[in-house]
């Protein structure tokens, strides 16, 4: 059957999954649990910003798990209860050492990008500081968070993982419950179901709806070189900049880009890393004007074309 993204088709898609979903009136009845028929549209509605805290979750869990050691011995907390409100005494410790071990072209990273990008994640762009605030959260822990079979893919290339997700995968219902101040009983289980029926939504729906344009991140997976998401100051396709070291930015919002599959896109990213290096290293004005009127031509040529 196919279905639109948008949040009627969703309701559509619950009640064809079981009738224990329905709607009356202006209740949401998931089983026997009521839920406002006006939260229930607001959490979809604001889904980017649930789902963009999914991502970090589950980036969290990667990385305490694959650093098991580590992470009890620096932090005296256990990993399997995690995610925890005590780690907020020892906040700086925590994103300083998230920082060492989330540099930009590690596995972790690549996987929540990828998982960004099966989600439909219009635009996101990686944060070790986000990772250190999933941490802190205080409720269920990782044994219980739901992954889809997209997603637990992407999130068993990690090693020594294997106690993430394997419990009652209820735990985002407490982490959507606080984000809008629910603390009714009952609720909390009703929606960690809802939500876990809406990552699978979004992925049965990617690039089809309002509210879920389709997208291909690219993720900085080409090793010696850094390809970065995110938007570019003049609305080029690329663009180059110099921090700690070279690096282009690609404009997630540029039609090229959001088309691309990931063996068309990681071609491409190693060619325009070069030509943004090559913009990068010229200290003529004029030579630099001369290759930014390019990238710009090209830019927008390509974006009539392919928009």
């Amino acid at each position: 059957m196919s279905y639109q993204y948008d949040v009627s088709d969703f309701k559509r898609y619950l009640n064809n999954k079981s009738a224990k979903y329905r709607v009356d009136g202006l209740i949401f009845w998931q089983n026997r649990i009521p839920l406002p028929i006006d939260l229930f549209n607001r959490i979809f509605n604001e889904s980017d910003q649930v789902v963009t805290d999914y991502v970090y979750q589950i980036a969290a869990s990667a990385v305490v798990f694959s650093e098991r050691i580590a992470f009890e011995d620096t932090f005296n907390v256990g990993v399997t209860e995690l995610p925890t409100g005590d780690l907020k005494k020892q906040v700086i410790a925590l994103e300083d050492w998230l920082q060492e071990r989330l540099p930009t072209n590690c596995a972790i990273t690549r996987m929540a990008y990828a998982i960004a990008d099966i989600l439909g994640l219009d635009g996101f762009e990686f944060s070790s500081n986000k990772v250190a605030e999933a941490l802190q959260h205080q409720g269920k822990k990782y044994a219980r968070i739901f992954m889809p079979n997209e997603v637990k893919k992407e999130f068993d290339a990690i090693a020594d993982c294997d106690e993430v997700g394997q419990d009652n995968t209820d735990m985002f219902g407490n982490i959507i419950a606080d984000r809008y101040n629910i603390y009714r009983s009952g609720f909390s289980d009703a929606l960690a179901i809802i939500f876990n029926a809406l990552l699978e939504f979004r992925i049965l729906c990617s690039g089809r709806g309002k509210y879920l344009p389709e997208i291909c991140v690219i993720a900085p997976m080409i090793d010696e070189i850094d390809v970065r998401i995110g938007k570019t100051s003049d609305g080029s396709l690329w663009e180059p900049s110099y921090e700690d070291g070279h690096y282009i930015t690609l404009n997630s919002e540029h039609p090229l880009i959001r088309h691309l599959s990931e063996d068309e896109s990681k071609p491409l990213a190693e060619l325009l890393f070069y030509l943004g290096e090559f913009e990068n290293g010229q200290f003529s004005e004029t030579n630099k004007k001369l290759i930014e009127n390019l990238r710009h031509a090209v830019s927008r040529s390509l974006w009539i074309k392919r928009d």
